[in-house]
């Protein structure tokens, strides 16, 4: 297996991301191509005493989009950058999968005009695995990819997150729900209610609407669908409500010697909960939908986090992905056919 992980888009430095990349090739197994500054990854490897394995290649670039840049014109006019060339990779079949921590709008730009759709698809959706206090997993699509969804659209979410859910992350029968401002049929606009019927005569086991609040702590569904305006913010509010709670925590410890005490009694719970909660634990979010397995990382992404992207593309090639995606959207049941 070989996965291409594009290094100059991220937040952090090139050579963070080398080492994400470096560390989960060796665990896995596999070979890791490196997108970007033919220079900058080889001092990386370097660096890491990498510059003679021979499952680490690099993919020379002289381009790099940056996160400011507007999406569709950066993928049309840098066609040199490590994103395109990566992208273009991955629809030439001399890799696996493509992993990037850049321009999310870029590689979903990118993925549609240079990878393609596949067959059936209308629109692909970022399918974010969100870490809760029980310890599993529960997958929320689409996170960012459309902001501006049809009632349609959100029905092949569904059907592509309970495919994914079931397919990759192993979870029989997955339990599908609408993320709404409230449980009670009635609520919500238009396109929600309409989105409500076509679940409810549909194939998938639907649960019916859930609030943001349930989805940590409860966790009443495998899988919740919304358009990826509201998918966005909610993930962001969700990961900022999770670092301000840790950062009170810290502090309200270290105000006296009896919360000293306290918080050092109770560290062992606070480590547990907050890796728990880490993004840096799930650090990849796959691009479902389109014909190649694509997986996005959070642009603040450092080694840990990669190595979890890397993760997430090594389990959609090994479950075979794309082909099952295909047959999801084709006609959905309990048995996968």
């Amino acid at each position: 297996m070989r996965i291409l992980l594009d290094v100059m888009g991220g937040d952090l430095p090139p050579y963070e991301l080398v080492k994400g990349g470096v560390a989960a090739g060796r665990r896995l197994g596999i070979d890791i191509v490196f997108s970007g500054a033919e220079g900058v990854i080889r001092s990386a490897l370097s660096r890491l005493h990498e510059r003679e394995n021979s499952k680490l290649s690099i993919l020379p670039s002289t381009q790099a989009i940056a996160m400011t840049e507007p999406p569709v014109q950066a993928v049309r006019k840098k066609k040199d950058s490590s994103l395109v060339n990566g992208l273009v990779a991955l629809k030439k079949r001399t890799v696996d999968a493509f992993v990037s921590p850049g321009n999310t709008g870029a590689v979903v730009a990118g993925a549609v005009f240079i990878v393609g759709r596949i067959a059936g698809i209308p629109r692909p959706g970022i399918a974010a695995s969100i870490p809760t206090v029980s310890g599993r997993e529960i997958v929320v699509i689409d996170v960012g990819a459309n902001v501006d969804c049809t009632p349609e659209h959100l029905l092949y979410f569904a059907l592509m997150g309970a495919t994914y859910a079931r397919d990759v992350l192993g979870i029989a029968d997955p339990r599908i729900g609408l993320l709404n401002i409230g449980t009670e049929r009635a609520k919500g606009n238009k396109v929600i209610h309409r989105v409500y019927d076509l679940l409810t005569d549909g194939p998938l086991p639907f649960a019916g609407n859930v609030e943001g609040h349930h989805l940590l702590t409860e966790r009443p569904v495998d899988v919740v669908v919304c358009d990826g305006f509201i998918g966005n913010v909610f993930l962001k509010t969700l990961e900022g409500g999770i670092s301000a709670m840790s950062s009170m925590i810290k502090k309200g410890a270290n105000r006296n010697l009896q919360g000293k005490l306290g918080g050092l009694m109770l560290r062992p719970v606070f480590f547990s909960l907050r890796k728990k909660l880490a993004y840096n634990r799930l650090g990849g979010a796959p691009l479902l939908g389109v014909d190649g397995s694509v997986v996005i990382a959070h642009g603040r992404s450092d080694a840990l986090a990669i190595e979890s992207a890397v993760d997430v593309a090594y389990r959609a090639v090994e479950s075979r992905l794309n082909e099952t995606m295909a047959r999801g959207v084709s006609g959905w049941d309990s048995n996968g056919s």
